[in-house]
């Protein structure tokens, strides 16, 4: 977050980053620009490949450096960019002093949040040369004061712990702490009495309660690092009477009685030890009363490999499910989970509970699992033949028009589920023939694929727009580094959405090929030169040329500030983009002006049969997010008319956000 804060920042200065020397030069003192540049350039050196984007074809933007992974600012080490920051306001860079002060002032108050500054560390004729240097981080993260009662800021300091004891490799005790709850508890000198152990009745202790299952790994030594980095948060939030801090369990659930208990329980349902009952605790499930959606499967923390049912409301570990209970006997279904590869398959054994009164005869028998006894009548063990026992289960639910308790999960309902179950394992070609004589036509398997590729697509294209983290993991994995490149893969692989996507006119691209291309010096009109992210055709009996410049979901469409009370102007990327578009097609049409229908060639110089109307191409840029103008779900008037009245006003370039351009992608696919 404090790099996309500074990133803005110089974005949006008068002058540029490398200051009074040209880019080159400025990088030179940081980086060896004479190494191989990866990916797939054709170019020698690192500093003919920027020299070829940045002077030649000039199809890189003034803030580039930032989303070059080559460069390391966005994700590389903090020294990286701070090194970046102190070169960016050396004298021999900055205009003038006072220049150079003010952006350290700026810089400094971005940096501070995460422990650091720059610092002048000595002289250059009366002017300071600055290096990076570690302060205590500024002001406290949680807002003042924090009471004994704050749960919301309580939990917040429970996620600063968690992250610093991440970032220290306390891997046992960060992971404790995810469903953990913090309270803080005044001592009154009953949880410490001892005298002159500074403990008063004003004195705090921390307390973290954790699922009860978890305090075997709460050792002294994982609970010892909680503490230290724990105590080091409040101290910073003044919290200096906190003394101690204390691990305890969940609370278990009551049990549920019955009103008649007192005639069925003649002897205590837990044992008694000292005058004190053992807490209540069972591992039971009753069918009848409860939902399954409460259940989830966990593993133990150990390395035994059990696994095992989780109640998660109320916080317990299920191995029997109660069928049916009774004054006398209660019948239960016992489960256990083996886990083989990466599946889980169960083993069952059906049972009668033995609910007799005291000093009445009963079968025991002990569970592995969980180490308890239970009073068994009877019992049937179906773990030796249990893939026999499964098959006739499966055989009595796949049998057409027999009818099974209850409702098995299926995607589909009703006789729609009844066809997915006949046409499974079925052969493809016998499927598509049931398919076609059912809704007539001509239905191919491409048919189906081109369906159902289509549908994959769009929820990654939703993924893309909505999910931040599959973003950035989409971000590593291109062969070209930056969000742009990822935009431009995914429209290259599915052109379709701009088949109807822009301006609701089809368009494809230009022969077949990909859609970004070169449109001037050796180009598709006649032979390398400037880029174009997309250059499409209109389909129809003649074609016209269509020009796109594909930015990314992130790109803010206005400035952050206003620049009267309601206006808002354009942002330098939106109006960067318009520009570029412009200038591309202009360049483009310059060169072929003196034909109304000009021929398109491919790299070699072979002509193709593809003729295009030159006559004022259409331009598009792809742009943004509408969700830049709502806060806490509420659209604001002034942003959302400003930029309206911004892109009507542009003469032939149609500016298109990204949700916009998925909106009509789901027209295409699903007809909303």
């Amino acid at each position: 977050m404090t790099r996309r804060d500074i990133f803005t920042y110089l974005c949006g200065i008068s002058r540029p980053w490398w200051g009074k020397m040209d880019e080159v030069t400025f990088l030179e003192g940081l980086y060896d620009l004479d190494r191989p540049p990866v990916g797939n350039s054709h170019l020698s050196t690192v500093r003919a490949d920027i020299q070829q984007h940045r002077f030649n074809n000039q199809d890189l933007p003034d803030d580039w450096i930032f989303e070059d992974s080559r460069l390391e600012l966005s994700h590389g080490p903090d020294e990286v960019l701070l090194t970046f920051l102190a070169r960016m306001v050396h004298p021999e860079v900055a205009a003038d002093v006072d220049e150079a002060i003010k952006h350290v002032e700026k810089l400094n108050l971005l940096l501070a949040l995460d422990g650091w500054g720059l610092r002048p560390y000595e002289f250059l004729s009366g002017r300071p040369l600055y290096e990076p240097v570690r302060v205590p981080p500024s002001g406290p993260l949680v807002p003042l004061p924090l009471e004994d009662e704050d749960t919301g800021k309580l939990d917040l300091v429970l996620g600063q712990t968690f992250s610093l004891l991440d970032c220290a490799g306390e891997e046992t005790a960060r992971d404790l702490l995810r469903t953990a709850v913090l309270t803080l508890r005044r001592d009154g000198g009953f949880f410490h009495p001892t005298p002159g152990d500074g403990w008063t009745d004003a004195t705090y202790e921390a307390v973290l309660t954790v699922e009860r299952e978890l305090l075997p790994t709460c050792t002294p030594e994982v609970k010892e690092a909680i503490w230290q980095t724990l105590q080091s948060v409040l101290i910073q939030l003044g919290r200096i009477d906190v003394q101690d801090l204390v691990v305890e369990g969940d609370t278990r659930p009551l049990p549920h009685i019955p009103p008649d208990w007192r005639t069925q329980a003649a002897a205590p349902a837990t044992p008694t030890v000292r005058g004190f009952r053992l807490p209540f605790s069972t591992t039971e499930f009753d069918v009848t009363r409860r939902d399954f959606t409460d259940l989830e499967i966990r593993g133990s923390q150990d390395s035994s490999g059990f696994h095992y049912f989780y109640d998660t409301r109320a916080s317990r570990m299920i191995t029997d499910f109660i069928l049916d209970d009774r004054p006398q006997v209660a019948t239960l279904c016992s489960v256990t989970i083996i886990k083989k590869g990466d599946t889980f398959t169960p083993r069952i054994k059906l049972w009668k509970k033995d609910k007799k009164k005291t000093g009445e005869p009963s079968t025991a028998l002990t569970v592995p699992e969980t180490g308890t006894t239970r009073a068994v009548k009877a019992l049937v063990d179906t773990g030796d033949v249990h893939e026999n026992f499964w098959k006739v289960i499966n055989f009595l639910q796949g049998c057409t028009g027999l009818s099974t308790p209850g409702d098995s999960l299926q995607l589909v309902a009703g006789d729609e589920a009844q066809l997915a179950q006949l046409l499974t394992g079925q052969d493809r070609t016998m499927v598509l023939g049931a398919v076609r004589t059912a809704i007539g036509g001509g239905l191919t398997e491409e048919d189906i694929r081109l369906i159902s590729n289509r549908k994959e697509q769009l929820k990654r294209f939703e993924r893309l727009l909505t999910d931040p983290e599959y973003f950035r993991q989409e971000e590593s994995l291109a062969t070209t580094r930056g969000a742009e490149a990822v935009w431009q893969a995914f429209f290259e692989a599915n052109q379709w959405i701009f088949g109807y996507g822009l301006n609701l006119i089809a368009c494809e691209s230009i022969d077949d090929g990909k859609l970004e291309r070169i449109t001037t010096g050796a180009n598709i009109f006649g032979g390398a030169g400037k880029r174009i992210d997309a250059i499409m055709r209109s389909k129809g009996l003649i074609s016209s040329m269509l020009f796109c410049e594909i930015k990314t979901h992130d790109t803010e469409l206005l400035s952050k500030a206003p620049y009267r009370v309601g206006v808002y102007q354009a942002s330098k990327e939106l109006g960067g983009g318009v520009a570029q578009v412009q200038k591309t097609a202009s360049k483009a049409q310059q060169l072929i002006s003196s034909q109304l229908l000009t021929r398109i060639y491919e790299d070699d110089g072979t002509p193709t049969d593809i003729e295009l109307s030159t006559t004022r191409p259409r331009q598009v840029v792809v742009i943004g997010s509408l969700r830049e103008f709502t806060h806490n779900g509420a659209v604001n008037p002034e942003k959302m008319s400003s930029f309206e009245l911004y892109r009507r006003s542009i003469q032939d370039v149609e500016i298109i956000t990204f949700d916009e351009l998925y909106e009509r992608a789901c027209f295409i696919v699903e007809d909303h």
